[in-house]
């Protein structure tokens, strides 16, 4: 059925101040004495997961880019081998300093028995390690980039940084790469003594810890083939022999590389399914209905309701 003219002014006048009336309300809350406000970010772990997929994304991008050189049977320098390498750098560096930021927080929650709370501080972590990873690749591609010769060039079946530039290489990805795997084995060494009776928490502080360590411990495992055939063929070209590395070793070992994404996906999916930043939208949680006036905030009595909060915290390290 079609709406005249007068209904449709007449409905799109409601749907405005419905609108208007949910973000007035909404702003009210947030600056109001409410004992419960909705935020993106409820957690400093939130914050890490965030910056942790932001790096997969990135990651994935580069890997998506090998499609063209799938297509045209061949790799050359140009700008489309300097965009895929400069990804695969930002992003593959993002998700190791992501993964060993989470490492070192369940450590530090290991260690002391409490946890980082502050979402700021967490904020002005993640913000250093995104600007140092942004000017490391930049600083790599000004200082080494000339016509014919790219700063990122094929390695050989994808463009990344290119083989006369080993300590570009080294202290550009992969030292960060094995730093996440050492931090990730000592943080193992600490859980494997608190197993034993050496170091004893609470349940629920042993569960979220344990959580929490499946990041780096299944970025260990998926990091450790790539890092031994990469090391392998570094220490040939380094002696000027040729890199005998089999072409199949090195696609197995990115293929392995590349589910990254997936395996955190399906970690967060499974073992943090009402995370403030990746949970299903709700409209309750927000304090307003859709098409009606908004509800009474959760975290206060009504004189006829009997509400009751409860958060979800699984997954979360714990605050102590």
């Amino acid at each position: 059925m079609c709406l005249g003219p007068p209904l449709v002014e007449e409905e799109l006048s409601d749907l405005i101040s419905q609108l208007k009336y949910n973000v007035i309300y909404r702003f009210r809350r947030h600056r109001g004495p409410s004992t419960r406000t909705w935020y993106i970010f409820q957690q400093p772990t939130d914050i890490l997961m965030l910056s942790l997929f932001f790096g997969d994304l990135l990651q994935a991008i580069g890997s998506v880019m090998d499609l063209k050189w799938v297509g045209s049977g061949h790799l050359e320098v140009g700008q489309f081998c300097s965009a895929q390498g400069i990804l695969k750098q930002l992003g593959e560096v993002g998700v190791a300093l992501s993964t060993l930021a989470i490492a070192l927080y369940t450590f530090i929650g290991i260690w002391r028995g409490r946890t980082i709370e502050s979402n700021r501080v967490t904020v002005a972590i993640i913000g250093i390690i995104w600007f140092s990873i942004g000017l490391l690749t930049l600083l790599g591609y000004v200082l080494n980039n000339r016509p014919g010769e790219g700063f990122e060039r094929p390695t050989p079946y994808w463009c990344w940084i290119g083989e006369p530039f080993f300590m570009w290489r080294l202290f550009g990805e992969y030292l960060w790469l094995w730093i996440t795997l050492l931090v990730s084995i000592v943080a193992y060494f600490r859980l494997f003594l608190w197993s034993r009776g050496n170091i004893i928490f609470d349940d629920v502080f042993r569960r979220n810890s344990l959580i929490m360590l499946l990041y780096p411990s299944i970025y260990g495992l998926i990091t450790l083939p790539l890092s031994v055939v990469r090391w392998t063929g570094f220490v040939q070209e380094q002696r000027g022999l040729v890199n005998t590395v089999p072409s199949a070793a090195t696609f197995a070992v990115m293929a392995i590389f590349s589910l990254s994404g997936a395996c955190n996906t399906i970690l967060l999916l499974t073992t943090r399914p009402d995370a403030g930043l990746f949970s299903k939208f709700n409209y309750d949680d927000m304090d307003f209905a859709p098409a009606t006036v908004p509800l009474q905030p959760r975290g206060i009595l009504a004189a006829d309701s009997t509400v009751e909060v409860q958060e979800n915290d699984h997954g979360r390290l714990p605050s102590r």
